[in-house]
Parts: structure tokens; sequence; C-alpha cells
């Protein structure tokens, strides 16, 4: 390959070339593999504001190829010896190349520590498979929509004294224990109960979390990204100063519409957001505004229309 190739961390001003490039990336993948309007699913692609978020852990690099901005690689760092390639994008008029399988060992480089690396790819993308396995990427599973993979990096023999592996704790209690900053990984906690815990800063990364149950639990400054929650029920929980942005009802038929009941949204705003068929019942409307325009004001004309 000739060219240089260099990961170079973005930053703010970099958020509308990559979202440029992004709008390339999501049609290029939406022409070559998808049919009768479908695409693939790549979160905020052509959102500013969302290349700006993922600026937030300082691991969002912008990939030059002699100097010009000719893709995007997203890591998420989730454990001492664990990663994920959240994102790996090529700017289609930069592919086959060689970019991306250099992309691929400069990060292997940059995180030495990391053992186990883990992405998830498009389906119908079959040129990604090639590629992903041509690394070094295994087959974990798949379903209708995602491939999901994993690499292992070759590594001299544990530390015992750090390694507690292959073990059954099955109906085990653990009382009183410290294990602040200690790394799971492969474990089925299945049916695990968790009381009386500190577990601020905690990181879960490509784990299942289906049926699970938080009651009386302190989740503030928590950040859920880059997860599946459909179906999720969210009770009794206040969420002052929450943030939401971002959020997809789902796919194709697994589209499904969100239900929001007995909520308090006082001085709350939605912008920016697609809110086509949204229903409004039995609410209080006080001070509600569209556009800066009173919706008392608007139901008043309504019904002055209608009289």
């Amino acid at each position: 390959m000739k060219g240089k190739v260099q990961l170079v961390r973005a930053n703010e001003d970099d958020a509308e070339a990559i979202t440029k490039m992004m709008v390339s990336v999501e049609n290029n993948e939406r022409k070559r593999w998808y049919e009768d309007g479908d695409g693939p699913y790549i979160p905020g692609f052509d959102s500013v504001d969302m290349q700006k978020y993922h600026q937030w852990n300082e691991a969002y690099f912008k990939i030059l190829f002699d100097g010009e901005l000719s893709g995007v690689i997203l890591i998420s760092h989730t454990g001492r010896e664990h990663a994920r390639l959240d994102r790996l994008f090529i700017d289609p008029s930069w592919q086959d190349k060689g970019i991306g399988s250099t992309v691929i060992t400069l990060i292997e480089s940059m995180y030495p520590q990391v053992k186990l690396w883990t992405l998830d790819t498009f389906q119908k993308s079959t040129r990604n498979h090639h590629f992903y396995e041509k690394m070094g990427y295994k087959l974990a599973g798949e379903d209708e929509y995602e491939r999901y993979y994993f690499k292992t990096i070759e590594e001299e023999s544990h530390n015992q004294d750090e390694y507690t592996c292959d073990k059954n704790f099955n109906h085990h209690n653990f009382r009183h224990c410290n294990m602040q900053n200690v790394d799971f990984y492969s474990v089925n906690l299945q049916g695990a109960h968790y009381t009386n815990m500190n577990m601020s800063h905690v990181v879960y990364q490509n784990s299942n979390l289906s049926h699970n149950r938080y009651t009386n639990t302190n989740m503030s400054h928590s950040v859920f990204g880059d997860s599946n929650m459909n179906a999720t029920e969210i009770c009794h929980v206040s969420m002052a100063g929450a943030y939401l942005h971002d959020i997809k009802l789902g796919t194709g038929k697994d589209k499904i519409p969100l239900v929001m009941e007995r909520c308090e949204l006082m001085g709350s705003s939605i912008l920016d957001s697609n809110l086509q068929n949204l229903s409004i019942v039995n609410c209080n409307l006080e001070g509600m505004t569209i556009d800066g325009i009173h919706v008392s004001e608007l139901l008043e004309v309504y019904k002055k229309q209608q009289s």
C-alpha cells in the first residue's frame, strides 16, 4: 500500500467533515447491500452532534490517508483486557487501498493490554465479513441483522495471583468482599442478586441484561449507549437532568412505538426529533409550546374553527 495511514483523535472541529463522510458511507452501504429502501442502522450517521458525542472518552479517531480524512474508528475500552470496535468505516472513495487492515494493526498496537476484541457488523455486508475474518476475527453468533465477531490476542501464561479461571461458584454466597476494579469476562451471572452494593462506574459490554430488575438503585451519571433496550419498562424512576438522544424505535418490522404514561415532564425539551403520528392524550399541556407557539392558543383557534 502506497501512502501513510494515521489515527488522530477527533475533536469538535472535525464533526462536520466526519458527518459528511458518514452520509457517503451510509449511502454506499445502502446501494450496495440493501433493497426496497431498507438500509443499515448506523446510529447518528447524519448528526453533527452525534459525532461530537462520540468524542467523550477520547477514543474516536479520524483515519487520515496521506493527511486526508478517509474514515473513522471508535473504540469502547470495557475492561483491562477487553475492548470493542464500535465502528470502523472507510470513505467509499478510499476503499480497497488496504487502509482498513492497517487501521486494525495500528489500533491493536495502541492498546497492547487488550487481549479480547469484539465487534458486530451488518449481516448483509459480506465484504465486511471477509475483511474481519481475514484480520483474525472469528464468528461468535449472528441474527437477522448482524454478525458478532471476536478476536483473541495470544498472550503469555496468566499471573495466577490475578486470575480466577474455570471455577464453579453456582449458588455460592459472597459477603463483605472487596471486588473493586475486578474484571469479568465470559462469566455466567444468570440469576445473580446484588444487594447493598457500590456499583458506581460499572461497565457492561456485550452483555445480556434481558429480564433484569433494578430497584432502589442509584444510577445517576450512568450512560446507556449502543444498547438494545427493546421492551424495557422504566417505572418509578427519577430522571432529573436525563439526556435522551439519538434513540430509535427499532428497524423494519421490529419498529414498535414508545409509550410514556403518567410521566412528569415539566420544563423538558424535545429537539430535532421525529414526532410523526405522536399521540398526546389526557395530559396537562399548561405552558407547552411548539416552535414557540403555546399549544393552548393553538387549541383555542382549533375549537373556534370547529364551532
